[in-house]
């Protein structure tokens, strides 16, 4: 019978250590230094952080084996090598002076400089030498100093701190994918850096602010600003994409200072985030932000800065005579409201009740094509939790998933790594970290390979649950509806190898754009809708909208003619006046302007449904600012001036939808009727719970299948720059972003840019 001991308590481990915990793990070559966690043994490390367990340089987490002439690294001992000797030992004499020595080694050239060091107060290095170190040195020569580099406008190096751990190093090379970091020189002149003058070019960049123990690695635009004990953490999501990841948020004086990634409950780990992610928030508190509404007139391009009563006052009005001129002139112009993906649910299921009480109202979305939304597997992600887990191969069409959801490229990445992956990607040649295999982009190579005329066919045969990722943006082309049959298509043609397959997975590009498609089949804006309405309603619509840009520049080029326009524009942003609205206001001679400033992210509540199908929720943690108010606040009090007037044209649809929202709790109780339906369901209502996709099935095979058109464009991946490139509202406007996205077109483009002008 063999023993184990920590911190001399004796453990038989032959026994009680396989009857408690999982075998697997024992057997495994798991680091003894994750061993002692699991048990609630902490060794004092700054050598393992999620999956970097790194054997460095600095060998604080030593430990004592029976019968071994020194200490050995934890972090670099299998456990099971360790448990062969019987007996380990963590508090023993030779175990702490060791650890002393290595902290005298480690604070040899490092400066004494904690005061003004961004890293104090949260600096491993200062509690291990506090628990671990000593009082007094025996070492007086002078420091060693190494130069700064300048690895990007994300982190600030101040090298000399460096205690040489390689966490860095092997972030960028095993986790990123980016070979950019590295140590070069031998001893006193070890130095880790990029050799070559250059940056570091990586959308995960910022991870390595919070891995680095000491302040070696900070961040740039975070100097000097606060400690670590100042500041007030509260939990939030990330806004930049469709994933909606868990968010730290650091406020001071109610001022956001930084952002750090969060607990995931569902795979139980910290994510990293990306540079977007972390350093975008500057973009919402803008010193271009408009936080005043007014009403610009159509004769002087006057700015009339009003009260909320005075602007919602003006709307409805508008909207009253608006009504009377088509009773007359017998004509059905319509009041559109065109909201952005980035919208919440409640925003939306309001927007929904205020479109069924007047008939005059039609709901548009900025983006997207309409197609039947009424499978939840159409639009998103269906197997979440293992996507690549139980597959050894992937198919890309038409996603870029390095820029469109950083946390998807990882686990490709991760299963890549893990041996026994192929991936093939149909689109743009693009760089993702890790090999695969480009078949072209064109839509002929999809079709060739759903109809079995590819190479590829037998490779999606062949492999074990074969995963097929595809860009929501696919469906904004004309021939959506097509290419949805075709997905269907290889659906039932890999279900007679797979029984119920059905891993087809759509990445959303926006934080709520599956929630969109699970309330309602919105419409897209289209050009008819902009010659048949009257006034035109925007809700946190970009300027980098494609539908929108596509609408405006037909105008402008006279393309269509219309006796009609739209004679009101009302904005509710928390930006600038788009410049896009400027030439709709030209290109339609429309006569008013009003801008209705909202909120931000940050200083609004929200409900979000993200691409894996999991319900985010959006907590106000800051006060707005002067006369910005929340989107649903301000959609209420429009609904409640409407009812003040009786609209007469079409009178016979109108006003016969009323629900009482004077406050905020009975708005809150109706939008929570998502939720409260599939709580009550259980197995006594059977009926209700009963799977219907076999009777979908039986239905579509009755029905013979029209010829479907499609359209021989290429697939295009819709980002380019990952950093103001987005469909947030907020990266756009962030210093942070615009000085990365100027660095990387810098870098990744054939042409140089000169100083200097020609002259003829």
């Amino acid at each position: 019978m063999k023993y184990f001991h920590i911190n001399n308590i004796k453990f038989n481990y032959t026994l009680e250590f396989q009857s408690s915990y999982k075998s697997d793990h024992w057997k495994s070559n798991a680091p003894l230094i994750e061993y002692c966690e699991t048990i609630g043994i902490n060794i004092p490390h700054y050598c393992y952080h999620k999956s970097l367990s790194i054997s460095g340089n600095c060998r604080m987490c030593l430990v004592e084996l029976k019968n071994s002439p020194k200490p050995v690294v934890s972090c670099a001992m299998s456990a099971k090598s360790c448990l062969n000797n019987s007996e380990v030992f963590t508090n023993s004499p030779l175990v702490k002076k060791a650890r002393e020595n290595i902290l005298e080694f480690l604070l040899l050239n490092h400066p004494l400089d904690c005061p003004i060091c961004d890293q104090g107060g949260e600096c491993d290095l200062q509690d291990q030498s506090l628990f671990f170190g000593l009082d007094k040195k025996r070492f007086y020569s002078f420091k060693r100093v190494v130069t700064d580099k300048n690895i990007g406008p994300i982190v600030k190096t101040v090298m000399t701190r460096c205690i040489h751990c390689t966490r860095c190093v092997r972030f960028a090379s095993e986790i990123a994918g980016v070979d950019d970091l590295g140590m070069f020189g031998r001893g006193m002149d070890s130095e880790i850096g990029t050799y070559v003058e250059k940056t570091f070019q990586s959308e995960l960049s910022g991870n390595i602010i919070d891995l680095c123990p000491v302040g070696a690695l900070t961040s740039k635009p975070y100097p000097f600003i606060s400690r670590n004990w100042e500041l007030k953490n509260i939990n939030s999501i990330d806004f930049s994409d469709g994933f909606g990841t868990n968010l730290q948020v650091y406020l001071k004086n109610n001022r956001v200072t930084k952002v750090l990634p969060s607990h995931n409950r569902n795979t139980q780990s910290i994510d990293w985030i990306s540079d977007k992610t972390r350093f975008s928030f500057d973009g919402m508190f803008s010193p271009e932000r408009i936080v005043q509404g007014f009403i610009t007139d159509g004769k002087g391009k006057t700015n009339y800065p009003l009260t909320w009563k005075i602007l919602l006052e003006e709307i409805i009005s508008t909207l009253y005579f608006q009504d009377h001129l088509n009773r007359h002139f017998l004509k059905i112009n319509t009041f559109v409201i065109v909201f952005d993906n980035n919208v919440s649910l409640e925003v939306l299921n309001l927007l929904i009740l205020f479109a069924k009480k007047y008939s005059f109202i039609n709901l548009r979305r900025s983006d997207g094509n309409p197609f039947n939304n009424d499978v939840e597997s159409d639009f998103l992600i269906n197997t979440p939790k293992n996507l690549t887990n139980q597959s050894d191969m992937c198919l890309l069409i038409g996603v870029n998933t390095r820029y469109e959801g950083s946390t998807l490229n990882l686990q490709l990445r991760k299963r890549y790594l893990k041996g026994n992956f192929k991936l093939i990607a149909i689109n743009s040649s693009v760089d993702l970290t890790f090999p695969s295999t480009y078949l072209g982009l064109n839509l002929n190579t999809l079709k060739s390979l759903i109809e079995g005329n590819s190479f590829v066919c037998q490779e999606l045969v062949n492999s074990s649950n074969p995963t097929v990722i595809v860009s929501s943006e696919v469906y904004n082309r004309k021939d959506s509806n097509e290419i949805r049959n075709m997905f269907k298509l290889l659906k039932k043609n890999l279900n007679r190898f797979y029984p119920n397959w059905n891993n087809i997975n759509i990445v959303s590009s926006s934080l709520n754009e599956a929630g969109a498609n699970f309330l309602q089949n919105f419409k897209p804006l289209s050009v008819n809708d902009v010659k048949r309405s009257h006034s035109m309603y925007f809700i946190n619509t970009q300027d980098n909208s494609p539908n929108i840009k596509k609408i405006i520049c037909l105008k402008l080029l006279n393309y269509f003619s219309t006796n009609s326009s739209p004679k009101l524009i009302v904005e509710q942003s928390n930006g600038i006046i788009s410049k896009h609205y400027n030439a709709l206001l030209k290109s339609y001679k429309t006569y008013n302007y009003i801008n209705l400033p909202n909120s931000v992210f940050f200083e609004s509540n929200g409900t979000y449904l993200n691409t894996e199908g999991i319900f985010k929720k959006n907590i106000k943690f800051l006060s707005t600012v002067k006369q910005a108010r929340e989107d649903w606040q301000i959609i209420r009090k429009m609904f409640s001036y409407s009812k003040k007037i009786n609209f007469t044209s079409n009178n016979k649809y109108d006003n016969l939808l009323n629900f009482n929202n004077t406050t905020n709790m009975k708005f809150k109780n109706f939008t929570g009727f998502l939720y409260y339906p599939n709580k009550n369901l259980t197995k006594f209502n059977f009926h209700l719970n009963k799977d219907l996709s076999n009777n979908m099935k039986y239905i579509e095979n009755n029905y013979q299948q029209s010829k479907n058109k499609l359209y021989t464009t290429t697939f295009k991946l819709w980002i380019s720059d990952f950093y103001l490139g987005g469909k947030d509202s907020y990266s756009e406007r962030s210093l942070t972003m615009i000085k990365c996205s100027k660095l990387f077109r810098a870098e990744k483009t054939n042409f140089n840019f000169t100083k200097h002008f020609c002259t003829f």
